[in-house]
């Protein structure tokens, strides 16, 4: 008897589910899948969705407690009666419980006396896969189809080598415009059906919606980034010395990352005015057609506001990324690298002498040494006194100006009068934006405080009429100490320097 000689194919495809079932053993452990497959997930996801409504991403940790602990009763809903001797847990116990299964994500922002929760990327995932259920719509649309044959050929166009063939590319597009013109001059007005375009105008709007969690991402990721920066210039092997070096030349690394590179593509054509202007008028023409009564009354808002939402979320990545710039700078400037340095071989050699033990000692022999409980003196409360705000030496109300337009010519004015140093502050807003990709002139001050006071706030708006790109509609406000010590605050027109200024 002759034993069959056993099918490759066969065999291969055995090993490619084995594999593929190892790698959803690994998703299954991801917080997203994890909340989907909770026993109370729908009251997880329903309660995560009221709590954080559009334009509430971020909230301080009382007012996220009190939101959730409204619902409590459908998280208590399958938990044993108070009889039995048992209550549900808190509002509190539960926003615990969700940051560390990874469905909230916890925020320390200096801005806040309060630490702020947002939900995670995997939450975000979860909620539109939900979503994604409960409309029933398919993905398999001909204008989905149709946007996916569109940018394979304009990327085939713009990726071709040959200039004959791009050049009969070209006369064919020329030849069918041509073509539509003259159907269009002898009154052959060819449109889509309304379905078609309320279709192709509804797959539009998923792709910007699926944009919220993407932004979630990019933070996660550029943590990521730094993360490992960090464990590179803490490794004894590797490319440590290249890092450290280029870290100390002021390269961007995180900016130099994939994920840095694709999100500041993203960010300069979100801030180009020309592009931004083009778009909203394209939106505006879109809300006029008839087959955009169709819509509900919230796709009409998301498709009005589908570019002005995204410049908040935006600038919140921007802020992370330059907030983490900043500090793997400082951490490798101040050489604090070199004591973390030494702490992680500390670390490592005394778990290598625990590895060498583990086998002569027994984890039940006594360890010789005492640990003295730690103390801290208590005090009472009642023993600060309290400040009464109608006290005399309480400090004067803020004065507040009424806002003056300042013209081109007027700030060169108070430039040539006031000798502002022009030439500082050139050197300061290409530091700053040559940092973060690009900067406002509140960017430039939290870096380099304005040391001639008032006069740093207007050279810094004289070098911004001239060289940055102004977002209409929109203002920051700065703040500068002046000699007297006194704190003051204006609110400026929002300027964007995308380029270096010129050496003045």
């Amino acid at each position: 008897m002759t034993t069959p000689e056993p099918n490759r194919w066969t065999s291969h495809r055995a090993d490619a589910v084995v594999a593929r079932k190892e790698n959803y053993e690994q998703l299954r452990r991801l917080s997203t899948w994890r909340l989907l497959a909770a026993t109370k997930a729908p009251a997880v996801l329903a309660i995560l969705q009221s709590v954080f409504p559009a334009g509430d991403r971020r909230l301080p940790r009382s007012e996220l407690v009190a939101r959730v602990g409204t619902h409590l009763a459908l998280l208590h809903d399958d938990e044993p009666e108070p009889s039995s001797g048992r209550t549900g847990r808190t509002a509190a116990e539960y926003v615990d419980g969700w940051v560390r299964e990874g469905y909230l994500t916890r925020r320390d922002d200096p801005a806040q006396t309060e630490t702020t929760f947002e939900p995670s990327p995997a939450t975000i995932d979860a909620i539109q896969f939900i979503a994604s259920l409960e409309e029933h719509r398919p993905t398999t649309t001909q204008s989905r189809l149709q946007l996916v044959v569109q940018q394979f050929d304009r990327l085939a166009q713009e990726t071709e080598t040959d200039r004959d063939v791009r050049l009969a590319d070209l006369q064919r597009r020329r030849e069918r415009i041509e073509q539509e013109i003259r159907d269009l001059a002898e009154g052959e007005l060819m449109l889509p059906s309304a379905e078609a375009s309320l279709d192709r105008l509804r797959d539009v709007l998923q792709i910007a919606a699926d944009l919220s969690g993407d932004f979630l991402q990019y933070r996660e990721d550029l943590r990521a980034v730094d993360l490992h920066l960090r464990e590179q210039i803490l490794s004894p092997e590797g490319s440590r010395g290249e890092v450290l070096e280029q870290l100390l030349a002021g390269d961007d690394l995180l900016g130099q990352s994939s994920v840095g590179r694709t999100f500041t593509a993203f960010f300069r054509m979100l801030n180009d005015p020309v592009q931004t202007r083009t778009a909203q008028e394209l939106v505006d023409r879109l809300l006029s057609r008839d087959f955009a009564r169709a819509l509900s009354r919230e796709e009409r808002e998301r498709l009005a506001n589908v570019f002005s939402d995204l410049y908040e979320p935006a600038q919140e990545v921007l802020d992370v990324k330059t907030e983490l710039y900043r500090s793997l700078a400082r951490f490798v400037r101040s050489q604090d690298f070199r004591q973390h340095r030494v702490l992680l071989e500390a670390l490592q050699e005394a778990q290598g002498v625990a590895l060498a033990q583990k086998d002569e000692v027994s984890t039940r022999t006594p360890f010789p040494l005492e640990l003295d409980l730690s103390r801290v003196q208590m005090s009472s409360v009642a023993q600060h006194r309290l400040k009464d705000p109608t006290d005399p030496g309480a400090p004067a109300e803020a004065e507040v100006h009424d806002v003056t337009a300042l013209s081109v010519e007027v700030l060169e004015d108070l430039v040539r009068v006031n000798d502002i140093d022009i030439v500082g502050l050139t050197g300061r807003v290409n530091d700053v934006r040559g940092s973060a990709g690009q900067a406002s002139i509140g960017d430039v001050l939290r870096s380099h405080p304005a040391d001639q006071g008032l006069a740093s706030i207007i050279g810094l708006m004289f070098l911004a009429t001239q060289y940055a790109q102004e977002r209409e509609g929109s203002t920051e406000l700065v703040g500068w100490r002046e000699l007297d010590g006194c704190d003051y605050a204006a609110k400026v027109p929002a300027y964007y320097f995308l380029d270096d200024v010129p050496a003045q």
